[in-house]
């Protein structure tokens, strides 16, 4: 029985050609992996960009507003004490008329546009379940907001934090998403325990003495504290049989007060970081 002669040399070659392919092709893939990691995050940046643009034109359509009305009642001065009357009472029933017509209804596309934050879907009561409301405030499931705050591992950047409230297993769970780390999401059984958690992060690159200032307002982070969401989740029928809910507790300077609170507001924690 005659053996056959192997050629190590061929086998070789091939060996090496095989191995000189798969570095180039393993060279190819790596190459298209940091384009699209290229174009991701440049994708990001847009996507932030755009978010403060957005932001910055409802700021200036909320201020045209505001001095129209104040050159209309400087006008309205100017005329006689009838007219004047009946300007007035022109001047009420319009702005009765633009906050009934400013309020969203169910039917309203989405995202949201409100002060500081983005709503993107409302989410559905749950009346059956005490867990997902309280004497004044509801948990929609589904609930999903964008909102632009310093990011947890380097405070003096922006970062788009995506707010969601789930259910797990019939207790709400309230998640607080950084959009350029996914790995380091923030959750809870309660939107202070995600609102804590972040602003401890934070809370490590600040001096003792401004601890003080950062208190926990996690509705007011997730935005469930505004008048146009709340106003949403009132005109579901199903917030009647939420047995435990009271109702809202009115407070008309607690949007204004977000521009100024370092917890809520990107611009002001750069004050105090300062």
């Amino acid at each position: 029985m005659k053996l056959k002669r192997v050629d190590y040399k061929k086998l070789f070659k091939k060996l090496k050609w095989r191995i000189k392919i798969y570095v180039l092709e393993n060279a190819s893939i790596v190459d298209e992996v940091c384009i699209l990691q290229k174009e991701l995050s440049a994708a990001r940046s847009e996507r932030l960009a755009l978010i403060e643009r957005l932001m910055f034109y409802e700021g200036l359509e909320k201020a045209a507003v505001g001095q129209d009305q104040y050159l209309n009642d400087g006008r309205i001065q100017e005329h006689s004490s009838k007219q004047l009357e009946k300007k007035q009472s022109d001047l009420i029933n319009n702005r009765c008329e633009n906050i009934f017509n400013n309020m969203p209804t169910l039917s309203q596309t989405f995202p949201l546009k409100l002060n500081n934050i983005l709503v993107h879907s409302i989410g559905e009561i749950i009346p059956a379940n005490p867990n997902f409301h309280t004497a004044h405030w509801i948990y929609p499931v589904g609930y999903v907001a964008t909102r632009i705050y310093a990011h947890p591992r380097d405070p003096r950047k922006k970062c788009v934090f995506t707010c969601k409230i789930l259910n797990n297993a019939g207790v709400p769970q309230f998640q607080l998403i950084p959009d350029n780390d996914l790995d380091g999401v923030f959750f809870g059984d309660t939107a202070n325990k995600c609102h804590q958690e972040l602003l401890n992060c934070i809370l490590g690159f600040t001096h003792d003495s401004l601890k003080d200032n950062f208190k926990t307002k996690g509705e007011e982070f997730f935005g469930l504290s505004n008048q146009k969401v709340q106003f949403l989740l009132m005109s579901d029928i199903r917030i009647k049989q939420c047995t435990k809910f009271k109702g809202y507790i009115l407070n008309s300077e607690r949007e204004q007060s977000e521009n100024n609170d370092p917890t809520l507001s990107f611009a002001d924690l750069q004050n105090y970081l300062r």
